[in-house]
């Protein structure tokens, strides 16, 4: 009878061990940073506000455009908001903070914002009708290592689904080949079915869902990263470089 004792007590000292181990475990943090710019003639948005989804927390943009770096729990989903007067606010794509952190020009979280006029005029051209009880987003497929700040970002030739799939047709950016735009998104062109070197491409009134949605990209002989995001209703997101699915060494 005592060592049958002994033992059930070894055992409830071993599970309060734990139990309080657990209770006490230090969350780990990772530091997340990024920038704001105005869509095709990329200046320097300053004092807006970002807004983290997840939590509420509200940060302002430097002189630079520049936000961060702030600490947020590794392992968990990060979604931000952007938000200036004159601007559309534009939501970001929501990935996990890995120990690293999202800093650095190839792993931080940018913003590229259209202005409004630059918003519907462009809706107009590509010929969209804008839901309210819809998302829309767009991202930058990217060739390997590239950046907001590389001409070209794109990776051509790649074609981009949607999971779940909605049936809804992405629309696929041009790029300007001459002129003073030269190297910049032309949303001009209609009917592409694949990325060009500008690399952006589109989807329109999407449903709102509580889990996220998914892009992938497909391209013969390349491998893609994924990317995410929350669509909400009457929700523009923008996954700008680096966050959008890039081709992989």
């Amino acid at each position: 009878m005592m060592f049958y004792l002994h033992k059930y007590s070894v055992l409830i000292l071993f599970i309060i061990a734990i139990l309080t181990t657990s209770c006490y475990a230090i969350e780990e943090f990772a530091p997340v940073s990024g920038f704001a710019r105005s869509f095709i003639l990329g200046t320097e948005l300053s004092d807006a506000t970002i807004t983290v989804l997840e939590t509420g927390l509200k940060i302002k943009t430097d002189n630079h455009g520049r936000f961060g770096p702030f600490l947020y729990p590794v392992g968990k989903p990060i979604t931000l908001i952007f938000e200036k007067w004159g601007y559309k606010t534009t939501q970001s794509g929501t990935q996990l903070v890995p120990r690293n952190g999202l800093t650095g020009p190839h792993n931080n979280i940018t913003f590229q914002v259209p202005s409004l006029e630059t918003y519907y005029l462009l809706a107009t051209i590509m010929g969209v009708n804008f839901d309210k009880d819809s998302c829309h987003v767009a991202t930058t497929i990217m060739a390997y290592g590239k950046t907001m700040d590389d001409d070209e970002q794109g990776e051509p030739d790649a074609k981009v689904t949607l999971t779940p799939n909605m049936n809804e047709t992405p629309f696929y950016f041009d790029i300007f080949q001459a002129g003073p735009l030269k190297g910049k998104t032309n949303p001009f062109t209609k009917g592409l079915i694949q990325t060009t070197k500008d690399g952006g491409v589109a989807f329109y009134n999407l449903p709102p869902r509580d889990e996220p949605y998914t892009l992938s990209a497909e391209k013969n002989g390349v491998a893609f990263t994924q990317a995410q995001f929350i669509c909400r209703k009457d929700v523009f997101i923008n996954i700008s470089p680096p966050r959008g699915p890039m081709a992989l060494q």
